[in-house]
């Protein structure tokens, strides 16, 4: 049989239906074909009896596209419209968009879930698999098959954005659960997710879930890096809080007016089962600091979530990022742009008719000024960066009074040392750097080397008495020097902080086990507490569905001691349903 499927290599008629994921349709074509074993489609699609069976980010595509001919298009077109892939390219860069395109065509995608920053971001990489009940009854209808709809299985989304209704989630491809076969949405195997309906139900936490839906399904369309700046995000975000008065003048947020958005995010969060463990107040508090300092938060689905909290949708927030990106590229170049840059570009401004008039002594400084439409001092500065000097009108500087102002400025002196010395003002000294051809450079070059000596001279003599000190303290005894060297000498700096006494840094791990710890377990707490008294008896796989995220706590018990806790009174606020699991019901019937 798998040789049989080796060679395969007839053509695959089977289109693919609105909206269907890669992993639907190589299911669909798996009935089809009748193959008694998932991995005889494997091979027969793939070329590998596993490779390929993921329903997320499956691998050789190209080997796909190869014996498919072209029904599902070509290998970039299948992964952009097939899978879930594009869901994580707007918030990264480019080149990873394409790293990961070539990996998913290749043998395997490796580490690509790691190099999205699904596996570090506290949400999963797990993709459960998702399905609306009418879309299926529709589908069924419609098209004689029951389909995976590319939309329901985004992160976000949990209610269908066709119909509104919360979705129900598959078992299937969860924990190692039929992790290689093919299937396609049964009833019997989509369950509902606690919480949901009733988050439905609520206007304000139901509209903030359809809201989310929209625009996870909005973000799958946008192009790679469309948001790869966190800069840009960061003022994207500062520009819209001024706006509502939540920011100082100064920039710093005001917390207490921020503080009832934070919690009315909390509560919506409890309704979103990716991020139910995140409805913390002081958690959130962390991450809007973090996007606000233009630090990444690592997965699409907690941008989705700040958004939708602060934007009326995608298309506000991306209008919003271009207006700022706009005014942050141009402060960047400014900055950026050498001085030589700057002179170039201003020297543009004075024809070249003019400049070799000057040079050959043909046109005066000041006729030329009035052809321009400037002032003398301004076209002396011009003419100065090519090397062209303007001619001296001294009234108050005599020779020996120019003499001295040069030498001391050469010298690295202060303008008001040398305005004092030669009696003018410091407009004046102003004036002699700009318009004497490299003066201005030479100027600031042995200013900053003076400083530079200074600063190490400080550190060094600081450095040398308190080695034992640390590096902190010894900041504290020469903050400015240290600041100074951190800037303009790094090098040296570093080399002379070999010798220090450094202590290890903590990243303060245990601490943040513990309050995820406590987060996890006050989310499982008020799932059960969600619970109506009828309800039966907690299982197990109920909780995995309203909290994805208690896998980590199943698989390493020790590291939540909190959240086993939780769970085991999670799994005990029901009484069982037959007497004989229950000691005093067997007793009490014992009895009667």
């Amino acid at each position: 049989m798998s040789r049989q499927a080796e060679i395969f290599e007839s053509t695959v008629g089977l289109a693919p239906l609105p909206d269907e994921t890669l992993f639907s349709w190589c299911s669909r074509y798996h009935r089809l074909a009748a193959n008694g074993l998932d991995r005889a489609t494997c091979l027969q699609l793939f070329g590998h009896a596993r490779i390929g069976s993921a329903h997320d980010f499956p691998g050789r595509i190209d080997t796909l596209v190869a014996r498919s001919k072209g029904a599902l298009g070509s290998a970039e077109q299948v992964i952009r419209d097939r899978t879930l892939l594009p869901f994580y390219w707007p918030f990264k860069p480019s080149d990873l968009a394409r790293q990961s395109v070539a990996a998913m065509r290749g043998n395997g995608i490796a580490h690509l879930k790691y190099q999205l920053g699904l596996l570090t971001s506290g949400l999963g990489a797990a993709h459960p698999l998702k399905t609306c009940p009418e879309c299926m009854q529709a589908d069924l209808e419609g098209h004689g098959w029951t389909y995976w709809r590319r939309a329901h299985q985004l992160p976000g989304v949990w209610l269908c954005p066709s119909h509104g209704i919360p979705l129900r989630i598959s078992h299937m491809k969860l924990d190692q659960v039929a992790r290689f076969a093919w299937t396609l949405p049964v009833a019997a195997c989509c369950q509902e997710v606690v919480c949901l309906d009733s988050a439905a139900d609520k206007s304000t936490q139901g509209d903030w879930l359809r809201r989310l839906a929209a625009q996870g399904v909005a973000l799958v369309g946008m192009s790679p890096g469309r948001f790869a700046d966190p800069v840009r995000i960061a003022h994207a975000f500062r520009f819209h809080m001024e706006g509502i008065g939540m920011l100082h003048a100064s920039g710093r947020v005001r917390w207490r007016e921020v503080e009832p958005w934070l919690l009315q995010l909390a509560t919506n969060l409890t309704c979103l089962p990716e991020a139910r463990q995140d409805a913390d107040l002081g958690l959130l508090r962390g991450q809007l600091a973090r996007l606000l300092s233009a630090r990444s938060l690592t997965h699409p689905l907690r941008y989705l979530t700040w958004i939708t909290a602060w934007f009326d949708g995608i298309d506000d927030f991306e209008q919003a990022y271009e207006s700022c990106g706009m005014a942050t590229d141009q402060a960047l170049e400014i900055a950026a742009s050498p001085r030589t840059s700057r002179d170039v570009a201003t020297q543009r401004q004075v024809p070249k008719e003019i400049l070799t008039s000057l040079r050959d002594c043909n046109l005066s400084m000041t006729a030329a000024a009035r052809q321009l439409g400037v002032s003398y001092a301004t076209l002396a500065a011009w003419a100065c960066r090519v090397a062209i000097e303007p001619p001296r009108r001294p009234k108050k500087l005599d020779a020996p009074s120019w003499s001295l102002a040069l030498g001391m400025l050469r010298n690295g002196a202060e303008k008001k040392a040398v305005a004092a010395a030669t009696k003018i003002s410091v407009p004046t000294v102003t004036r002699i750097l700009r318009t004497v051809p490299g003066l201005q450079n030479e100027w600031h070059s042995v200013r900053h080397e003076s400083r530079r000596m200074a600063a190490r001279a400080a550190w060094a003599q600081v450095a040398a008495l308190n080695l034992h000190l640390g590096v902190k303290r010894l900041r504290r005894l020469e903050p400015a020097a240290y600041a100074w060297l951190y800037r303009n000498d790094h090098c040296w700096l570093k080399a002379s902080l070999e010798r220090v006494v450094t202590v290890p840094r903590a990243n303060h791990a245990t601490v943040r086990m513990e309050r995820s710890d406590a987060r996890m377990a006050d989310a499982l707490r008020n799932v059960a507490l969600s619970c109506s008294k009828e309800a039966p008896r907690w299982l197990y796989d109920e909780l995995k569905r309203a909290l994805p995220a208690l896998r980590k706590a199943i698989h390493s018990p020790e590291q939540w001691p909190l959240t086993v806790e939780a769970l085991t009174d999670s799994l005990r606020c029901h009484r069982p349903a037959h007497p004989l699991l229950d000691p005093a019901g067997s007793d009490e019937q014992a009895s009667r």
